[in-house]
């Protein structure tokens, strides 16, 4: 059985946090954040073969913490041409918040909360990148399956529970064979960037359980489809158009993993 010691609704004298502090705190993840996010999505919101971004395409202001800092805040523009950068205002902020206040309401502690924070990080970049460009850069992939993996492994070597980080694995290995197939199947509709992200949702989805990744992969097909049809029958898209995979897979296992442990470990 998968230890239930990640959660903190499981330890007998855990007390429920007010929706005040709740918000707080996911307001403070935030403000924190999303300034090194916008910075990351900027920069790898580029075509294959280009190099990373560094400055405005317009001004050339350098970009970042040494260079415009407004560029990547909340306005989302460039301070000194004013330049549109990046995902819309407001955008990459509501996305952690929400995703930080699915976390932390499932019930995570400890290590574990830590491991599907950068999970969560990493995969809101890779999707705005993946909305923009249509790729999925590989170091940011392989970040946050390697960020994940590493923590989880950790915190088995805290509580002596391997089943979990093993279960971890092998959902990444299994996930990242399955896309594997359809990409050599479909190559117009699966590239290998979506292989490699497929690393990273199999083992955040199978760390809890078998049902999360089965629960993720379901949403984020389902929801995937949903938007497919709908582009098609608007005209604004057809059978063969690529749709980026990245936002609805990341959507779908948070998701997963908020529906089957809220309930589950409420006290």
């Amino acid at each position: 059985m998968r230890s239930r010691e990640p959660y903190e609704a499981d330890h007998p004298r855990a007390v429920p946090r007010s929706r005040i502090v709740l918000v707080v705190r996911t307001a403070v993840c935030a403000l924190m954040v999303t300034p090194v996010l916008r910075w990351a999505v900027i920069a790898h919101a580029v075509r294959v073969g280009r190099p990373w971004r560094r400055t405005c395409p317009r001004c050339t202001t350098p970009l970042g913490p040494r260079g415009d800092m407004v560029a990547i805040s909340a306005v989302a523009r460039c301070g000194r041409c004013g330049q549109r950068l990046g995902p819309p205002p407001g955008a990459v902020e509501v996305g952690v918040a929400l995703s930080a206040a699915g976390l932390v309401f499932s019930g995570m502690r400890g290590l574990p909360l830590i491991a599907y924070g950068w999970w969560a990080a990493v995969g809101i970049v890779l999707a705005f990148v993946d909305l923009a460009v249509q790729r999925l850069p590989a170091r940011l992939s392989y970040a946050a399956a390697g960020g994940l993996i590493a923590v989880l492994l950790a915190n088995a070597l805290r509580t002596h529970d391997w089943q979990p980080w093993v279960r971890s694995i092998l959902g990444a290995l299994i996930t990242a064979a399955v896309v594997a197939v359809c990409a050599l199947v479909m190559p117009a509709l699966v590239h290998w960037g979506d292989v490699r992200y497929a690393l990273a949702v199999g083992a955040a989805a199978a760390w809890p359980g078998w049902l999360t990744l089965y629960t993720a992969a379901f949403l984020a097909t389902l929801s995937a489809a949903l938007v497919g049809v709908g582009l098609i029958v608007s005209g604004r898209a057809k059978l063969t158009t690529h749709l980026a995979q990245g936002p609805f897979w990341f959507a779908g296992t948070t998701l997963a993993l908020l529906l089957l442990h809220v309930g589950s470990h409420s006290p």
